[in-house]
C-alpha cells in the first residue's frame, strides 16, 4: 500500500491541512507563504493521487466534503507524527527547550498558569510555555496542542488522561445574603436567587449530596454567565447565591466576605485530567512538563480544596 502511494508529497499534505483548517485557498497561501496557484495546485495533486474530490469550492470559500472531513483528521495525525519526527531529533542535540501549547477552561488555567508555570520557568528556563483558555474540549484535535488539562471527563479514548487530583465547587454567599434567606437544606435555593454557570439560559439543577441524602435542586435566579469569574464578582456584589470552584475563592472565606452556605452539604468532586496523544512523552520538553504537572499539580488541589 505505501508503494501505491510513494508519490504523495508532504506539501500537498500541508496545503491540504491548511486549506481544511482555514476554509479557504487564499487564506492558505497567505498562511504557508506560497502563492495561491501552488496551494490550488497541491490539492488538486493530493485529489489525483487518491482518486476522490476532497473539497466543494464555492465562490469564496472552499468545504470539506465527507470523504475529505474524514482524511482531514488523519492528515492532522500525520503531521503530527512528522513534528514529532522533528522534535525528537531537535531536542536531541538542544535538550528541555522550545514551546509546549498548554489547552485548559479559564479557570483552571489561572491556576496552573500562577502556580505550575513559576516553577517550570525556574527548572527548564529555555522551555516557553504557551496557555489558551477555553471551554470546548475540541483542543486535541488541533495538533498545534501538546497537552490539555480537562474537567470532569476524557471521552476521547485516542488520548492518555492521568487524573490529577480533583476540586469541588462551593455555594457561597455574602453575609447579607446568608442572613436574608437563613438556608437549612437545598431544597430551600429553590426560592433564592442562585447565579449560575450557564451560556445560553438562566437556570440548573444543582446538585448536593451529605453524610444521609442526596438532593438535586432546580435553582433560577436573575444571572447567569459562562465565567466563574464573573459568578465570584457578583457573589461579592450581594446579588445572590453561587457554586464557586474552590481553588478561585482565595481569601473571601476567610476574612468573611463570602459565607460557605450549607456546610453539612456538598456538591461532587470534580476530576483534574492532564490528557495528551501517544508518543507525545518522546518529545523532551512535553515530558517535561507532563512530569512538573504529575508532581505539582496533585498537592496544589489538594491543599486549594482545604477551607478553614
Amino acid at each position: 500500500m505505501v508503494q501505491e502511494i510513494r508519490t504523495l508529497g508532504l506539501p500537498a499534505l500541508v496545503s491540504f491541512h491548511t486549506v481544511a483548517t482555514i476554509g479557504g485557498i487564499s487564506a492558505a497561501a497567505d498562511q504557508l507563504g506560497i502563492a495561491k496557484s501552488g496551494v490550488s495546485r497541491h490539492v488538486a495533486q493530493l485529489e489525483n493521487q487518491l482518486g476522490v474530490k476532497l473539497f466543494e469550492r464555492g465562490a469564496r470559500s472552499v468545504k470539506l466534503t465527507p470523504i475529505g472531513e474524514r482524511l482531514q483528521h488523519r492528515v492532522a495525525s500525520v503531521l503530527a507524527e512528522i513534528d514529532l519526527i522533528q522534535d525528537i531529533a531537535r531536542e536531541e542535540s538542544t535538550g528541555i527547550s522550545g514551546q509546549v501549547n498548554i489547552a485548559a477552561t479559564h479557570e483552571f488555567g489561572g491556576l496552573v498558569a500562577s502556580r505550575l508555570f513559576p516553577i517550570a520557568r525556574e527548572r527548564h528556563p529555555d522551555l516557553t510555555l504557551v496557555m489558551r483558555t477555553e471551554y470546548d474540549f475540541a483542543d486535541l484535535q488541533d495538533p498545534g496542542t501538546d497537552i490539555a488539562f480537562r474537567i470532569g471527563k476524557v471521552h476521547d479514548d485516542r488520548l492518555i488522561a492521568r487524573e490529577m487530583g480533583s476540586f469541588r465547587r462551593i455555594l457561597v454567599a455574602t453575609p447579607e445574603v446568608c442572613a436574608k434567606y437563613k438556608l437549612k437544606h437545598p431544597k430551600e435555593l429553590a426560592d433564592a436567587p442562585c447565579m449560575t454557570f450557564r451560556g445560553n439560559r438562566p437556570g440548573a439543577i444543582w446538585e448536593f449530596e451529605s453524610l444521609t441524602e442526596e438532593t438535586a435542586v432546580p435553582v433560577s435566579g436573575p444571572l447567569a454567565v459562562l465565567s466563574f469569574h464573573i459568578l465570584l464578582d457578583i457573589a461579592l456584589a450581594g446579588l445572590g447565591f453561587a457554586l464557586i470552584p474552590e481553588f478561585m475563592l482565595g481569601d473571601s472565606v476567610t476574612t468573611g466576605r463570602l459565607v460557605r452556605c450549607l456546610p453539612d452539604f456538598q456538591v461532587r468532586a470534580h476530576p483534574v485530567f492532564l490528557a495528551y496523544r501517544p508518543g507525545a512523552r518522546r518529545i523532551a520538553r512535553i515530558d517535561a512538563t507532563i512530569k512538573l504537572s504529575e508532581d505539582i499539580l496533585p498537592d496544589i488541589l489538594s491543599r486549594e480544596g482545604m477551607l478553614e
